[in-house]
């Protein structure tokens, strides 16, 4: 099994902490609220700054878990995806299903030299599994490796 490169445990934890006071602001406006109208503005404060550093302490630690447990897997029959830390997950992509490949680099990942790669098949809008957090080579690499698969294969169509 193959693992993901290190360096996206870096960048889930810059999207981790840039959530944490974007995404997260109606938590802290709402506990704020909640707090304020029955203990004061001081106890609001006290609230959302512990709130504020509970989801930064996630953002900081929960990365280093989630790279030890996810695997993949590319066999000459199917993409084998492990990932999950509380609640586990395994996907399993036959290759003769798969429709297309597409990588993708978001702007913490050009940054860092990673992406992502997306395997697509005709079951569906969504996109099947991913990998995220690949050397952008490697994504090269594998997402050519995936959309080779099908030469030469009967779909049995």
């Amino acid at each position: 099994m193959r693992t993901l490169d290190p360096r996206v445990k870096t960048l889930w934890r810059l999207e981790g902490v840039v959530g944490s006071f974007t995404s997260a602001l109606p938590v802290y406006l709402l506990l704020g609220w909640a707090v304020s109208t029955g203990f004061g503005y001081g106890a609001a404060a006290v609230a959302v700054i512990a709130a504020w550093f509970a989801f930064v302490l996630r953002a900081l630690l929960w990365p280093s878990l989630q790279h030890r447990y996810f695997r993949y897997e590319i066999t000459e029959q199917s993409l084998v995806v492990e990932e999950g830390v509380v609640w586990r997950r395994t996907i399993c992509v036959p290759r003769a299903r798969i429709q297309h490949v597409d990588t993708r680099q978001g702007f913490w990942e050009r940054l860092l030299h990673l992406s992502r790669v997306i395997v697509y098949t005709g079951a569906g809008l969504s996109s099947d599994a991913s990998l995220p957090g690949l050397d952008t080579d490697e994504a090269i690499r594998v997402r050519d490796e995936l959309a080779q698969a099908r030469r030469g294969q009967d779909d049995g169509v």
